[in-house]
């Protein structure tokens, strides 16, 4: 054998010890939110292997709770598995074509480890019971995150009735026809069931876990086109879950859809985006009326998706994308497809769907993604100041109008005055602080973002009482942005606790500067309460003493 000759190496399949499977699992950065998504991928991808149209899939969510260490989170859809889907395609690990299962149609899911991964990582034990063609396989994860069939249950032949009873599922308010179809040999069904969710061994906090999972870049998209429905303790808490609503903010109603050139970049770091087997992709950008503002309730949706050949492959939140147009950029969400990105020699996809590969096309894809963004904040922020200067010219001249109403109505009396035919000295009564009814007093501009009107004030006991609430709009906060407000006593109620800061609210400052001004109403419920109204508004914030009296009677 010469230095250079080649050995013939008589290959082997891999062998490796299942410790590698903890680090992969951990990579995947699992919260229940997300393995739900992972959950509802695999049940919408198991409809379109078994050609059922969006309009007629069926996924349900079910909670279970109440009893120390016997908690349960389900996830039931009406197809069912073979013991060949099983050891063909669910046993194994990093298959590129698990979810497909060799039949050439596009479905969610990559590489088959997003669902597998939450039942062995999530939950003290986990196991799936399916149904199909009158066989059943309980398939799971032991207590020592090992997985197999459960003993006795591997193709057991069952009637459908007796089947439906041990899935524990006979008595839940089935879809129209479903229950009949599965009776009559038509339909399966499969319950991914895990005992003990992590961090809710006896209280699973089901509206927090849905309000997240709603939203969730991997299902939010799915929601919009099937029926999924979520019961807690035997109770359907909803019959249809969708995603939030966002309504638009005014001027961009609609979408702005920007295709992506062919080739992106420059010198040595172009990249092309298409070819003849993947579609050229677009980049669809949405504005939100409220502002995503970080910790608020829509905060999670101030973002882009990455979307591949059908579903989310990535999401980047808009400061991730390195976009620095805001606050304007805080009111913008959306999503880019990108189906190219799918392709493997471009090795873009990580296993966990949660961001992309860094290489030479993702780079130059965020960037033109980020460019783009921060072009359509600067069109938002023109509009605004376009308005901002509508707004003060509409302003001045009601300003003007006032006084020169003022002028017409009160000067000849001033002049009569001024001239010695002074006979009552009524003037001296309309002077501030003289115990008359007092000037107007001006509109200050709030140097700390926000302030009320007085520091302290008295309020009539059950009656609807108005706050009024100085904003330093938009240099400070902008417009859509949310105003949250508490009250330190209970015995004070707050009519609403969350304001939108709307155009229409926007007043001129004695010093020239915009203000919007925003209207709190409050009740009283008991007399001699006293308590903080406080308004908060990202950093900014501001508080008023109240006290409850008993109402005035007679002037």
């Amino acid at each position: 054998m010469t230095k250079n000759s080649s050995l013939k190496i008589l290959e082997e399949k891999n062998a490796f010890n299942d410790h590698i499977l903890d680090i992969f699992g951990n990579e995947f950065n699992f919260d229940h939110a997300k393995g739900l998504s992972e959950l509802l991928k695999n049940s919408v991808s198991a409809y379109i292997r078994a050609d059922v149209g969006d309009k007629d899939q069926h996924v349900i969510f079910r909670f279970t709770d109440g009893k120390p260490n016997d908690t349960s989170i389900e996830c039931i859809d009406f197809v069912g598995m073979t013991e060949t889907d099983i050891t063909k395609a669910f046993k194994i690990w990093g298959d590129p074509d698990a979810a497909n299962r060799g039949l050439n149609k596009k479905v969610y899911g990559g590489h088959g480890n997003g669902g597998k991964f939450y039942m062995r990582q999530m939950f003290k034990e986990s196991y799936f019971i399916t149904y199909h063609s009158g066989l059943v396989n309980i398939f799971g994860f032991s207590k020592n995150k090992k997985y197999g069939f459960a003993q006795g249950y591997k193709n057991k032949r069952i009637n459908p009735s007796g089947a439906l009873t041990l899935a524990k599922i006979n008595n839940i308010i089935f879809p129209k026809d479903v229950r009949e179809n599965i009776l009559a040999g038509k339909f399966g069904f499969t319950v991914v069931r895990g005992i003990s969710p992590e961090g809710m061994k006896n209280k699973i906090n089901v509206k927090k876990i849905i309000k997240k999972f709603r939203n969730h870049p991997q299902s939010l998209k799915i929601l919009g086109k099937i029926n999924v429905s979520v019961i807690y303790n035997d109770k359907y808490l909803w019959d249809f879950l969708k995603a939030d609503e966002i309504n638009p903010l005014p001027g961009f109603e609609n979408p702005k859809v920007i295709f992506i050139p062919e080739t992106l970049g420059e010198g040595e770091a172009v990249v092309r985006l298409t070819n003849s087997k993947f579609s050229q992709g677009k980049l669809i950008l949405r504005t939100s009326e409220e502002a995503f503002s970080r910790g608020g309730r829509l905060a999670d949706l101030n973002r882009v998706d990455i979307i591949g050949e059908l579903g989310t492959i990535a999401s980047y939140q808009i400061f991730e994308l390195g976009v620095t147009n805001f606050p304007q950029a805080a009111f913008i969400y959306g999503e880019c497809e990108c189906p190219i990105l799918e392709n493997p020699q471009h090795d873009c996809v990580k296993n966990d769907r949660t961001k992309l590969v860094e290489n030479d096309v993702t780079q130059v894809l965020i960037k033109w993604i980020a460019e783009k963004v921060d072009e359509y904040a600067q069109e938002i922020s023109d509009k605004e100041q376009k308005e901002r200067e509508e707004l003060t010219k509409n302003l001045s001249s009601r300003y003007n109008e006032v006084l020169n109403k003022w002028k017409d109505k009160f000067m000849s009396k001033i002049f009569s005055e001024i001239f010695g035919n002074n006979e009552g000295g009524e003037s001296s009564k309309n002077a501030e602080g003289s115990g008359g009814s007092g000037i107007r007093r001006h509109l200050e501009y709030p140097k700390d973002g926000m302030d009320f009107t007085f520091a302290a004030t008295e309020i009539p006991l059950n009656h609807r009482w108005p706050l009024t609430l100085k904003v330093a709009t938009p240099d400070l906060i902008p417009v859509g942005a949310i105003i949250s407000i508490e009250s330190s006593n209970p015995l004070i109620e707050i009519e609403d606790k969350r304001i939108v800061i709307k155009p229409e609210m926007m007043k001129l400052s004695e010093t020239g500067e915009t203000v919007a001004v925003v209207n709190i109403y409050v009740v009283g419920q008991r007399i001699g309460e006293v308590g903080e109204i406080i308004a908060k508004a990202g950093k900014y914030s501001a508080e008023i003493k109240i006290s409850v009296v008993e109402e005035k009677i007679g002037g």
